[in-house]
């Protein structure tokens, strides 16, 4: 009776452990389960002449992660992504951030380059067919290296959103007049 008991305190202990590292993350993308693969997002892609597709082979962790080819020739180019596909009454995908301390993802770029990356949170809408919100931008000078790097930015930085009501953000490059890049994009997370 005493080992059973034993037994069943570790085997409580360890089920409350990995539940508690569970709710410390939201996972957004890591593009290995249908649960987070660009496929369960809504995304977009500006201006024309950008591309986004999730490939396989190159990955900071798992086998995929998005690849992002920017052109531009007007100062900007971005890359948005909508965690409900834009259905505001998909209200489990309208995430409630006001517990988590971080945005956190790795990036890495073909080539380095010294334009800006620019991170935008966007609030849903207050009611069906309404306006998203958007944060102000958080901005990353000197472009991206060419190894994955961990990009960790603190969720207070983005004031203007309301952070119990988030449901995309998104990636963009600005800083030069015209450029042309490639980013990889993994494991995109907000993290307690």
């Amino acid at each position: 009776m005493k080992r059973f008991l034993k037994i069943s305190i570790l085997l409580l202990m360890v089920v409350t452990l990995i539940f508690s590292q569970i709710s410390n993350v939201l996972l957004i993308y890591d593009g290995e389960s249908n649960n987070s693969n660009l496929s369960s997002l809504g995304f977009w892609v500006a201006p024309e002449g950008c591309k986004a597709e999730e490939v396989e082979g190159i990955a900071y962790s798992g086998k995929r992660s998005i690849k992002i080819s920017f052109v531009w020739e007007s100062w900007w180019a971005g890359m948005g992504i909508n965690f409900a596909k834009w259905n505001f009454d998909n209200k489990d995908k309208i995430f409630d951030l006001s517990q988590y301390k971080n945005l956190e993802f790795y990036i890495k770029s073909e080539k380095t380059d010294n334009y800006n990356l620019l991170i935008t949170l966007a609030e849903a809408p207050s009611e069906k067919g309404g306006k998203e919100v958007y944060s102000e931008k958080y901005t990353v000078t000197g472009g991206v290296p060419t190894s994955w790097t961990k990009i960790s930015i603190p969720l207070k930085s983005f004031v203007t959103v309301d952070l119990k009501r988030v449901w995309g953000m998104s990636i963009e490059v600005s800083g030069v007049p015209s450029g042309k890049t490639i980013l990889y994009v993994d494991d995109i997370k907000f993290v307690k």
